[in-house]
């Protein structure tokens, strides 16, 4: 049975030992569905390469174009988790970054009013603290109040 579609393999609980044409190395099969991630990772996705060419029938076995095709999808998805690895430790990086701001004064817009009333003034703050929110967002605690990390228009240092 060839994957011709990663994406209609997103849960591994889906894959049978089906995915064998034969009977005998099921357990190579079974140990796919074993995986404990919902999606399909690049040693997920390998085992299942490898468990169908072992079980490919001898007499007709599969076409050159079809592993080449498998092979560039597994080559795509591994580049893809390389791209998000990166990413990652790049807004790692630029979140510890926001501790460079502590004693030093930040210009940030505010919204000051409601409705037709509503106005945008700048104000100028000095960071006294810097904490990480759980959801992922940098906020720095400043004379003014808190301030998200992305508000931030320009940094000074005080004289």
């Amino acid at each position: 049975m060839p994957v011709t579609d990663i994406s209609t393999y997103s849960n591994l609980a889906n894959i049978t030992a089906s995915a064998a044409t034969t009977t005998t190395s099921s357990s190579s099969a079974t140990s796919v569905t074993t995986a404990t991630n919902d999606t399909l990772g690049k040693d997920a996705f390998l085992k299942l390469l490898i468990a169908e060419l072992s079980n490919q029938d001898p007499l007709n076995p599969m076409e050159d174009r079809e592993f080449i095709s498998q092979m560039a999808t597994f080559s795509s998805l591994e580049q893809m988790q390389n791209m998000n690895s990166t990413l990652t430790s790049m807004a790692n990086a630029e979140k510890f970054s926001a501790v460079q701001y502590i004693g030093k004064a930040i210009a940030f817009t505010v919204t000051e009013g409601e409705g037709d009333s509503a106005t945008s003034v700048q104000k100028v703050a000095v960071v006294n603290h810097v904490w990480f929110d759980p959801d992922g967002s940098t906020i720095l605690d400043t004379t003014e109040g808190e301030v998200p990390l992305e508000k931030v228009e320009g940094v000074s240092v005080i004289s």
